[in-house]
C-alpha cells in the first residue's frame, strides 16, 4: 500500500493512528507463576523461637565486627578488587543491550540529502518506445503533435527528507523483549550484589584467618621456647638422676613436634595475608599500612534470634537474580507467541525535491510518502513453534531455579543459625578451659615462689595455658565465620543503591521493576 501526498492533517491522521495502536496492543506473556515449593515456605526460620523484633541493618553491616582494622579492609576491597570491577563492566554491557533491545519500540527516524544526475540516450528504454532513434533533431514519433525529439533524456533532481520506520507492536513482542532484557539487566544488577557480598565476605573471611594464623603462630613460637627450656631442665634432672630416660625423650619429642610445626604456620601467614592483599587489589607483602602487627578483633556472642522472617530472602540478591530470570523467560513466551501473528509496520517519507539546488528553498517543492505493510507466517517449516516450546521450556526451567535457589537459601539461613548457636556454645566450653589453665598457671607459680613447688610444674602448666590459648584462638574464629555465615546467608551485603541506576528504566509491569519475593499469604 503507497499513499502519496499526505498533507499535515493526514499526518495527524497517522500520528492518531500509531498512538491508538499503541495503546491498544496486547501482550501474549502468561501471567506470573509460583513455583509449589516457593508458596509453602514457613514464615520463619524456628517456629518456636520468638519473632525477632526487628531485622538486621543491610548497610554497612560488617561494623557489627566492631574492628576498624577490618573497616578499613573492606573499604578498599570495595573500591580496587578486580572482581567486583569485572562485574560493574558486565552490568554496564547490560544496561547497553537492554537499550539496543528497547530501541524497536520508537520509530527509527532518518534524515537524507541527496543529489541525482541521469542521462540517457533517447532510443533506449521508454524513449525507443516513443520512435526515439537518438539522431538530433528527431521530429515526434506521435501524429499530430508537433515537437522535436531529444536525442537524450536528461534529468537533475534534489531532494532533503525525513524518514522514519516503525513496526506498530500490536500484539506485544516488542514489549515482551524489551520488557525481558530489563529483567535480565536486574538480574545481572542482583549478580554484581552477590559478587559484592562475595568479596566482603571473602575479606572477613581470609582476615579473621590472617589473625588466627598470626595467634596461634605467636603461642607455637612461645610454646617452642617453653618446651625448649624444659628440655634443658629435663636433662639436667636427668644428668643429675633425679628422672628418667622416658620422661627426657618424651620431653625432647614434644619440643621436636613444636618446633616442626612453625614452618608450616608460617607458610599459612604468609598465603592468609598474601591472599587478603589480592582481595584489596594489592600485591602480596604491600599490605602493611592495612594490616598493622597487633590484631585483636572483638568477639561478639550475642545471640541471633531464631525467629527471623522468611521475608528476609528478599535481600538476598540471588534469590533476586533468580525471580528476575523467571521473569524475562515468561517475557519471552510472550514474544515467541506474538511471532506466530502477522507483523505490521509503516515506513514514509517527507521533504522537499526539486531539479535545481537553489529551488529546495522553495515551500511548495514538499513531497510525502507512506508505506504500510502487513507480513504474516504461513509456512517456516515449525520453525516459530519449536521456538515458542524452547521458551515454555526456559520458563520451566527459571521457576526450577528459582525454587531451588529460594530452598537453597532457606536451608543455608537455617544451618548457619544453628551453627552459630553451636559455636556459641563451644566458646563457651572453650573460655571455661582456658579459665581453668590459667588458674592452673597461677596457682603453680604461687607454690613455685613460696617455694613449694617445682619450677618444672609451673613450666608445665604455662605449655598447658598455651594449648588452650590455641583452642580459644580457634573457637573465636569459629564464632566469627559463623557469624559471617548468618549475613552472608540472608543477604546482608545487599545495597540497592551502590550500583548505578539506569535512569531510563521503568517500574511498569511490563519493563520491569525492583525484584521481589511474590506475597505468599
Amino acid at each position: 500500500m503507497a499513499v502519496s501526498g499526505v498533507g499535515a492533517r493526514g499526518w495527524l491522521r497517522v500520528g492518531g493512528f500509531l498512538l491508538l495502536a499503541a495503546a491498544g496492543a496486547c501482550s501474549f506473556a502468561p501471567g506470573p507463576r509460583l513455583p509449589a515449593a516457593v508458596a509453602e515456605l514457613p514464615a520463619a526460620y524456628d517456629a518456636e523461637a520468638p519473632p525477632a523484633e526487628a531485622a538486621p541493618e543491610p548497610r554497612d553491616w560488617w561494623r557489627a565486627f566492631d574492628d576498624a582494622t577490618l573497616d578499613r579492609l573492606i573499604e578498599t576491597a570495595l573500591v580496587a578488587n578486580l572482581d567486583l570491577h569485572e562485574a560493574v563492566a558486565r552490568l554496564e554491557e547490560l544496561r547497553h543491550r537492554y537499550r539496543i533491545a528497547r530501541a524497536p519500540l520508537f520509530p527509527a527516524l532518518t534524515l537524507d540529502a541527496n543529489g541525482n544526475r541521469s542521462s540517457t540516450p533517447a532510443n533506449t528504454g521508454l524513449g525507443s518506445q516513443f520512435g526515439g532513434d537518438g539522431d538530433d533533431g528527431g521530429e515526434s514519433p506521435i501524429p499530430g503533435l508537433s515537437f522535436d525529439f531529444p536525442d537524450r533524456f536528461e534529468f537533475t533532481t534534489y531532494s532533503a527528507s525525513l524518514g522514519f520506520a516503525y513496526e506498530l507492536d500490536f500484539w506485544g513482542r516488542l514489549r515482551n523483549e524489551s520488557g525481558a532484557a530489563v529483567r535480565d539487566f536486574l538480574a545481572s544488577r542482583a549478580d554484581a550484589e552477590t559478587v559484592r557480598l562475595t568479596v566482603i565476605a571473602s575479606t572477613i573471611s581470609t582476615y579473621l584467618e590472617v589473625v588466627s594464623a598470626r595467634a596461634q603462630l605467636a603461642i607455637a613460637e612461645d610454646n617452642v621456647d617453653l618446651l625448649r627450656e624444659r628440655a634443658e631442665l629435663t636433662r639436667e634432672r636427668y644428668q643429675a638422676g633425679v628422672t628418667n630416660t622416658f620422661e627426657l625423650y618424651a620431653i625432647r619429642q614434644q619440643y621436636r613436634t613444636a618446633e616442626s610445626n612453625l614452618p608450616g604456620l608460617r607458610t599459612a601467614v604468609d598465603d592468609a595475608e598474601g591472599r587478603l592483599a589480592l582481595l584489596v587489589g594489592r600485591y602480596a607483602g604491600m599490605i602493611e599500612d592495612l594490616l598493622p602487627p597487633a590484631l585483636e578483633p572483638a568477639v561478639d556472642t550475642t545471640p541471633i534470634p531464631g525467629g527471623l522472617p522468611v521475608s528476609l530472602l528478599e535481600d538476598r540478591p540471588d534469590v533476586m537474580a533468580a525471580f528476575e530470570r523467571v521473569e524475562a523467560a515468561r517475557r519471552r513466551v510472550g514474544a515467541r507467541r506474538a511471532e506466530l501473528l502477522p507483523t505490521i509496520s509503516l515506513n514514509g517519507a517527507g521533504g522537499r525535491q526539486a531539479g535545481e539546488l537553489g529551488d529546495l528553498r522553495f515551500v511548495d517543492q514538499w513531497f510525502t510518502n507512506l508505506i504500510g505493510g502487513l507480513v504474516a507466517p504461513i509456512f517456516q517449516g515449525g520453525r516459530l513453534r519449536a521456538n515458542l516450546g524452547a521458551a515454555w521450556a526456559q520458563y520451566d526451567q527459571a521457576l526450577i531455579a528459582y525454587a531451588r535457589t529460594v530452598l537453597g537459601a532457606y536451608r543455608e539461613v537455617r544451618t548457619s543459625l544453628r551453627q552459630f548457636e553451636n559455636e556459641r556454645e563451644r566458646y563457651a566450653q572453650v573460655m571455661e578451659q582456658v579459665a581453668d589453665a590459667r588458674a592452673s598457671l597461677e596457682n603453680q607459680l604461687e607454690r613455685y615462689q613460696s617455694g613449694v613447688g617445682d619450677y618444672v610444674e609451673y613450666l608445665d602448666a604455662r605449655v598447658n595455658l598455651n594449648g588452650a590459648e590455641t583452642t580459644r584462638v580457634l573457637a573465636e574464629r569459629g564464632i566469627g565465620e559463623a557469624r559471617l555465615a548468618v549475613h552472608r546467608a540472608l543477604g546482608g551485603a545487599w545495597v540497592a543503591e551502590d550500583v548505578e541506576d539506569v535512569e531510563d528504566i521503568e517500574t511498569s509491569e511490563d519493563t520491569g521493576g525492583a525484584a521481589s519475593l511474590p506475597d505468599r499469604r
